[in-house]
């Protein structure tokens, strides 16, 4: 079987395309305005795009996807889409009760779905959405649960430099003052701040114990790529959505040539110009010249998602 895997969307935000930045721009400007759009739309809209994203994956020959869902509406539709993969259900959030009720909710959902008759080619996973924007005990028990119960974990991780000044000082980078209300509404605040970059972060909670697929992982050390090696983690390269958002670029070489698995992604078509892994492979080989073999890179879209990793 040929294999085609875009192993990293969003397809809810499939009707939210037409805010896909032509340049790049400021990450966390993009992150506020998708927070208030998204929310703006009904559940018709969103599951149309979703039934739009899946078509355009199916057009493009994609066999394999990884799919973040925030709003959980595209696990029915991919287990009916006989494509293969992992949809994650994602759950965030800063105070501590209302997360842990929303992990307590997600759990309930992947023990409901993992029964479903078309459950197998596409399983059912838990994403924490990101280190800045989850309760510590949040991601902790999180990936506990999904250790204890083999349950696919994903996570975005060290995507921007603000997540670094964040994670690592309790400070923002650029125009602070422009972005402090986006940090207010998400329950952003000093004492939750680890004082840690954010792959020692998630494994001194012992997050990293579990397995998750990494998603974004640009700005990382040498000694942070030996962590994720050491712990067997893959991670997806989303080079199209890094450079709109202003991300840089992910040091590729240094995670081949640790031996980590890495997984080509588009993310959704808020911040891509589409779901095409073969122009994201590409891109990559661009953005990559001098660093990594072309063939090399464009091998990365034709490994089989599927958990265990």
């Amino acid at each position: 079987m040929s294999y085609i895997t875009n192993a990293h969307t969003h397809l809810e935000l499939t009707t939210l395309a037409h805010l896909c930045p032509k340049h790049p721009t400021a990450f966390l400007s993009w992150l506020a305005r998708i927070g208030w759009e998204i929310h703006r739309l009904a559940r018709d809209e969103i599951l149309s795009g979703i039934a739009q994203g899946i078509a355009e994956l199916q057009a493009g020959g994609t066999t394999h996807v990884g799919d973040i869902t925030h709003t959980w509406l595209s696990v029915e539709l991919l287990l009916a889409s006989g494509l293969h993969g992992v949809v994650y259900l994602e759950v965030l959030g800063l105070e501590r009760e209302p997360a842990l009720e929303r992990l307590r909710e997600a759990q309930s959902a992947i023990d409901k779905m993992r029964r479903h008759p078309n459950y197998g080619a596409m399983q059912v996973g838990l994403s924490l959405h990101a280190p800045y924007s989850c309760h510590p005990d949040l991601l902790r028990l999180g990936a506990q649960w999904c250790r204890a119960e083999d349950v696919p974990l994903c996570i975005h991780v060290a995507e921007s430099e603000f997540e670094i000044e964040w994670l690592l000082h309790g400070r923002l980078v650029g125009p602070g003052r422009i972005f402090s209300p986006l940090v207010q509404a998400m329950g952003m605040v000093p004492a939750l701040v680890p004082w840690q970059r954010p792959l020692t972060y998630l494994a001194t909670l012992g997050v990293l114990e579990a397995r998750p697929l990494l998603v974004h992982a640009i700005h990382v050390t040498e000694e942070e790529v030996a962590l994720i090696a050491a712990a067997r983690c893959a991670v997806v390269h989303c080079p199209r959505s890094n450079h709109l958002l202003g991300c840089g670029r992910m040091p590729l070489e240094r995670y081949l040539q640790a031996g980590v698995s890495v997984y080509l992604g588009t993310d959704s078509r808020a911040s891509s110009p589409d779901l095409n892994i073969h122009a994201e492979a590409q891109f990559a080989c661009q953005l990559h010249q001098g660093y990594v073999p072309e063939q090399q890179v464009m091998a990365l879209a034709h490994r089989p998602l599927e958990y265990p990793l």
